[in-house]
């Protein structure tokens, strides 16, 4: 096994600077003529642009985020590539053509002739990317396929990298072409996850939040949620340009095992004093609105590696959101898998167990007026039900639709009402919660899958392509 000992890396292009070992020290410097060059933009804000090196901590930080969270994926990567187990640097090596973000890695003398070096695109039919989630849903550490692929992502979740063609075709990139949509099957033991997620991005995006764009699509017949990357846009020419972003855990030079409040890892208001010194002034009051809007769906996984930045030179804004999906989906015993948030708000995080005087600590954790904050919150409960409702109805007719309409929409209806009566009154006994609110939705029977007759869903009916929004179906 060959132990890499200097890495070069690029951002937007321009060579950056240099990561360099020495034995158990891992240092990084920006080049002096990246330095003086015209608006050049840090790898990390943990790392701002300085002429000064940055020590193993910060660095290694970073280039964990860049992996993935999955440890089987990071072994079978290491064994593909001759890595050494835990070998953060090596993996980077092997994987850095197309990373998160703009940052692009590669041996000194090669990163030259990889960004100048034209890339190639394998296209691939509905077959081939149905056999790949096949592959997935059976093996869930098969992120790389037997191709020459050299990308990576972080998180849990099994996906891959693909280009979408300007003929609407798929194809897979190699070389120095970017990726330009991530394709994930859903986690195999929640029911219509991957519809789930989809259904809740899309709910988010007509309530006016910033979220990535998504499509639900089927494959033959492999269903997934496939996500067009934020960090990747056209320029004028027709070539994928890169954005460089970073997650928030990255952004505070924390390992990756600390993405979430209750292992130290960074709450609300650390990351809204970080994007009010760092970022435009509307980035943390989007913070606020989607930590709000992620409660109200009973989503459980806004952990801080589910936020990122965008950079771009001096300029930093909150991405738009990803990775958003209700958790209130019960399993087959009808118990619900996740009770709470992953960020206390104003010291409280069990769905429906925040009250007027959470949402009161949570804005001046915020900084924001209590009373504006509570009318933003029953705004939000008043409309999250009706935009999931909306994001069912634009679906193509389904099983998977209808019990999303029948079984789960009704949990978060129940749960906006609470939060909307918990804003007047208090549910707890002596300052206690007796009977967790979670639990009354599980003594709640939802008989059968039975289409409210107003959704436009109706479970028997074939599966019909939708024609038109983010949504399609392919058979």
């Amino acid at each position: 096994m060959t132990k890499v000992t200097e890495l070069a890396f690029a951002l937007y292009g321009r060579r950056a600077g240099t990561i360099v070992r020495d034995r158990s020290r891992i240092g990084l410097s920006y080049d002096t003529s990246y330095l003086t060059s015209a608006d050049p933009t840090p790898l990390s804000l943990s790392m701002p642009l300085s002429t000064d090196a940055y020590p193993t901590r910060s660095v290694e930080a970073f280039l964990k985020g860049l992996l993935p969270d999955h440890e089987e994926v990071r072994a079978r990567w290491s064994r593909r590539f001759g890595v050494r187990p835990g070998d953060t640097l090596g993996l980077i090596a092997a994987i850095g053509a197309d990373t998160a973000g703009a940052a692009v890695f590669a041996a000194p003398d090669e990163l030259d002739d990889l960004l100048s070096r034209p890339g190639a695109v394998e296209p691939l039919t509905e077959a081939d990317i149905a056999s790949r989630l096949r592959q997935l849903r059976q093996d869930d550490g098969a992120w790389h396929d037997e191709h020459d692929e050299h990308w990576s992502l972080a998180g849990g979740q099994g996906k891959f990298t693909l280009v979408r063609r300007t003929d609407g075709g798929w194809a897979l990139p190699s070389g120095s072409i970017a990726s330009t949509h991530i394709v994930k099957p859903g986690i195999s033991r929640i029911r219509s996850q991957a519809l789930a997620e989809h259904v809740s991005m899309r709910a988010l995006a007509l309530l006016g939040l910033d979220v990535a764009t998504t499509e639900h699509v089927l494959f033959d017949d492999q269903p997934a949620i496939v996500v067009t990357r934020y960090d990747r846009r056209p320029n004028r020419a027709g070539t994928v340009v890169r954005i460089h972003q970073e997650d928030m855990v990255q952004a505070f030079a924390m390992d990756p095992s600390r993405k979430y409040e209750a292992d130290r890892g960074p709450g609300v208001g650390a990351i809204v004093n970080r994007l009010r010194a760092a970022a435009d002034d509307d980035s943390a009051v989007r913070f606020t609105d989607a930590t709000i809007a992620g409660y109200l769906l009973g989503a459980p996984d806004g952990h801080a590696k589910n936020y990122s930045m965008l950079l771009l030179g001096r300029a930093a804004r909150l991405a738009p959101l990803y990775d958003v999906s209700t958790g209130l989906v019960p399993s087959a015993t009808g118990r619900l898998r996740y009770g709470s948030a992953a960020m206390s708000i104003g010291g409280e995080r069990a769905f429906g167990e925040v009250e007027a005087k959470h949402w009161v600590r949570f804005a001046k954790v915020v900084g924001q007026p209590a009373d504006a904050i509570l009318q933003r919150v029953r705004s939000l409960a008043e409309s999250v039900p009706d935009a999931f409702r909306d994001a069912i109805r634009e679906l193509p007719r389904s099983e998977d639709a209808t019990f999303l309409s029948a079984v789960v929409l009704p949990s978060i209806a129940a749960l906006d009402a609470q939060t909307v009566t918990g804003l007047t009154s208090s549910r707890r006994t002596g300052g206690r919660v007796v009977v967790p609110f979670v639990r009354t939705l599980e003594a709640t029977p939802v008989t059968g899958t039975e289409a409210d007759p107003d959704d436009g869903i109706e479970p028997d009916d074939e599966t019909d392509a939708w024609d038109g929004g983010a949504v399609t179906s392919h058979r």
